[in-house]
This record gives C-alpha cells, sequence and structure tokens, in this order.
C-alpha cells in the first residue's frame, strides 16, 4: 500500500531537518567520538584511563536514554513540534562545545562532558519523535517512510563521521572546526523544523492528560508496573538486554583493539566502524522495512538479529586474523544488520503498547537502553585490559564475549517467535 498524501507531506517536511541533525549527530556518533577521544588525547592521560573514556564515549548513545523518562514526561500533554525544535537546538548547541576543548586533560573531560550532554538531549529528541512518527504515518508504512529518513540521516552521519576520520588523519585542522560547522547545521534544523505537524495531537495530547493509565506521565514506578502486567514485553526486554549489551561492548573494544593491536589508523579506524556500516543502511534498510511492516517485532528479531550475530562473528574473526579485506566485508556486514535494528529499535514497542502508551512503552525500551549501556562497554573495557594483563595481546579474546551476548539474545528472538505461533 502507498502512503497517503497526508503522510507524504509530514515526510517532505521532516526530511531536510533531520538530514541536517544528521551532520551533528555524526559528530557524537558513538565510534567516531570513540576514536576522537583515543587519537586526540594519547598523550593526555594513561592508557588505561584513555580506554575508560573511549568506553564512556562509545556507549553515550545508549547510557543517555537512562534519562528518557524525564524527557517522556516533559513532554506528556504538550505540543510536540516547539518542544523538538527546542530539543534540536540544545541539542546542537551541546555539539558545539567540543570546538572549545584545550588539547590536555580538561580538554578530554570536556569532550566526554559534552558528548554525553549532547547525547542525552538527543535521547530527548528520539522519544518524542516516536509519538510524532506514530501520529504521523500508518503502522502498514510506517517503517517504509520512517525508513527513508533514517536512510538519509544516516548517510549524513556518514558523512560528517568521515570529516572527523580524515581530519585526525590529515592532523593539519583542529577537528573543533568540524565541531562547529556541526553545531551550524543543527541549529538550521531546528529552525527549519519549526513547519513540522503532527496529525490528529488533538487526539494524542488528549489520550495522554486522560485519566487512567494512559494519562499518567512515565516514571520508574511505571517502567515497574508495564514490565511486571506485560509478560511478552517484559521477555522482550531481557532478550533486548542481552543482544543490545553485546553491540554495545563490541564496539568499544574494536576501537581499542583496533589501535592498540592492529595499528589501524583513525580514519580506517572511523571507516571500519561508522563511515562503511552508516554507507550500507540506504541499501538495506528499504528490505528490512518490508519485512518490518509484514511482521511482529519478534518475528522480525528473530530474523534480525541473527544477522548481527554473523556480522558480529566475522568481525572477530578478522580482528583475530588482521586480514583488512574481511575487516570491510564485516563492516559492510554490520551496516546491514544495524539497518534492521535501527527500524526495530525506533519502532518495536508499538507491537505492544495500545494507543496512548507508546511514549510509554518506548520510555521503558530507552531507559533499559541507557542501564546497558552505562554497564556494558566499560564491562567490556575492563574484560579487555584484565585478559591483556595476563598476556599481552590476549586482550582480543576479549571480543567473545559480545558475540555470546548477542547469540543469546538472538536464540531468545527465536524462542519467542515459537512461543507467539502457539
Amino acid at each position: 500500500m502507498r502512503p497517503s498524501a497526508l503522510a507524504e507531506a509530514s515526510f517532505r517536511r521532516e526530511i531536510v531537518p533531520w538530514a541536517l541533525l544528521g551532520l551533528s549527530l555524526g559528530l557524537v556518533e558513538g565510534a567516531a567520538a570513540a576514536v576522537l577521544v583515543k587519537q586526540h588525547f594519547a598523550a593526555v592521560v594513561s592508557p588505561f584511563a584513555l580506554n575508560l573514556a573511549v568506553a564512556l564515549v562509545s556507549g553515550a548513545p545508549a547510557t543517555s536514554n537512562v534519562v528518557s523518562f524525564v524527557w517522556a514526561n516533559i513532554a506528556h500533554g504538550r505540543a510536540r513540534v516547539r518542544l523538538m525544535v527546542a530539543l534540536q537546538a540544545a541539542f546542537a548547541l551541546l555539539v558545539g562545545l567540543v570546538c572549545l576543548a584545550p588539547k590536555g586533560f580538561g580538554g578530554l573531560i570536556l569532550t566526554v562532558l559534552s558528548v554525553m550532554a549532547a547525547r542525552s538531549v538527543w535521547a530527548g529528541v528520539l522519544t518524542v519523535r516516536a509519538a510524532v512518527w506514530t501520529s504521523n504515518y500508518p503502522r502498514n508504512v510506517l517503517a517504509r517512510i520512517t525508513g527513508r529518513i533514517v536512510v538519509v540521516s544516516s548517510l549524513a552521519v556518514a558523512a560528517s563521521a568521515a570529516m572527523v576520520g580524515w581530519v585526525l588523519e590529515e592532523g593539519t585542522i583542529d577537528p573543533g572546526w568540524v565541531y562547529g560547522g556541526g553545531a551550524i547545521a543543527g541549529l538550521m534544523a531546528a529552525w527549519l523544523y519549526r513547519e513540522a505537524r503532527v496529525r490528529r495531537e488533538f487526539r494524542l495530547l488528549s489520550e495522554e492528560t486522560s485519566g487512567g493509565h494512559r494519562g499518567q506521565p512515565f516514571s520508574l514506578r511505571m517502567l515497574r508496573e508495564i514490565l511486571a502486567s506485560d509478560p511478552a514485553f517484559r521477555e522482550y526486554m531481557f532478550w533486548m538486554g542481552l543482544f543490545g549489551a553485546g553491540n554495545l561492548m563490541l564496539t568499544a573494544q574494536l576501537v581499542v583493539i583496533f589501535s592498540e593491536h592492529l595499528e589501524l589508523s583513525s580514519g580506517m579506524q572511523i571507516g571500519l566502524l561508522s563511515v562503511v556500516p552508516l554507507i550500507a543502511l540506504p541499501f538495506f534498510t528499504p528490505w528490512w522495512a518490508r519485512l518490518f511492516d509484514g511482521s511482529h517485532i519478534v518475528v522480525y528479531r528473530s530474523q534480525q538479529g541473527w544477522a548481527l550475530v554473523m556480522a558480529a562473528f566475522v568481525m572477530c574473526m578478522a580482528t583475530f586474523t588482521g586480514w583488512l579485506p574481511l575487516l570491510w566485508v564485516g563492516a559492510i556486514m554490520l551496516g546491514a544488520a544495524y539497518a534492521g535494528a535501527n527500524l526495530g529499535w525506533n519502532l518495536g514497542h508499538n507491537d505492544f503498547a495500545s494507543m496512548g502508551r507508546a511514549q510509554h512503552y518506548m520510555g521503558v525500551h530507552v531507559t533499559l537502553t541507557g542501564v546497558r549501556g552505562a554497564v556494558a562497554p566499560p564491562a567490556g573495557i575492563l574484560f579487555y585490559e584484565a585478559l591483556d594483563a595476563i598476556a599481552r595481546g590476549a586482550g582480543r579474546f576479549a571480543l567473545l564475549l559480545p558475540l555470546a551476548l548477542t547469540a543469546a539474545g538472538a536464540l531468545g528472538f527465536s524462542q519467542m517467535r515459537r512461543e507467539l505461533r502457539k
């Protein structure tokens, strides 16, 4: 079924702002920010402290989601477009703060804090955006339309991440200039987003401000209530916890191993972990979108999950052998898996939530994502450091832990699919 004229009109209003925001987002994307920290501040602190800083910025996109319930409460019963514009502008300004960081210990602290603060505001953007997209686009075309936005945004993210890699590689331009430009792009996006509209917003706001569960703001108490009253969603969140923790752990470990063991350049690291996977997104997102629109999220995850397991396996084997061509193959496979993961992460909760509760379920999802984002990357780095302390070079075998976690999550989704069929 083709999207309606109203849905297409909403899409046209959103596409340019999200593309411009992608230029800002790419500068605080996990892998790009991690490589920036690892390379730009290498002579400032000890390797152990630097690797922990890498883990923090690598996990920042996920960790920041732990405050999503705050954003859900702020958005509760409020007009979405004005709030979205304010969040986008704040995000852009926080990205721009990185350009003020000097090349010293204070600069490292400012960079880490700026990245984490920017990602915390971006969590608010995602929380509010979920309700906007659910209102504007019918379920049977939701993934296809939002997939088109994600594709354009991902290409912009890839372009700005590549710029960070190029600047670090050349060494003649201060990376701060790139972050200043990203801030300007984000502010332009916020200005343009003022023209966006939310279809039947009166109905959405009425559902939120009505009595009963639908009218309640999100809270940690509600998180517990939703998980206690919805066993299917609770099980889905459990397997997502294992699956997502492995994925988050993998990126932080690869940044460190690529630098300390394979001695890859910063440009190549960003290319493998950010640019190539993001460029691959447009080629695979339409296929995943058709699969998502035609099935329940449990069925979808039982297929998409194994795609990430295979990509992680290839990436691990390439890292163990140090064979560069296989690393590029693994990067493309990661991009294919991430294309499906992005759709599932942004939209999957809708298959469990009733009308008016989508934002609550998204709050549960992103809050738990924040918890594993705070735990998984540092745990992965500590595991790497422990193995490397036992025997020099053994740290790369820490990759087996995230591989095992993603495989366990994929197995869990497959089990849920069998139960759903029954």
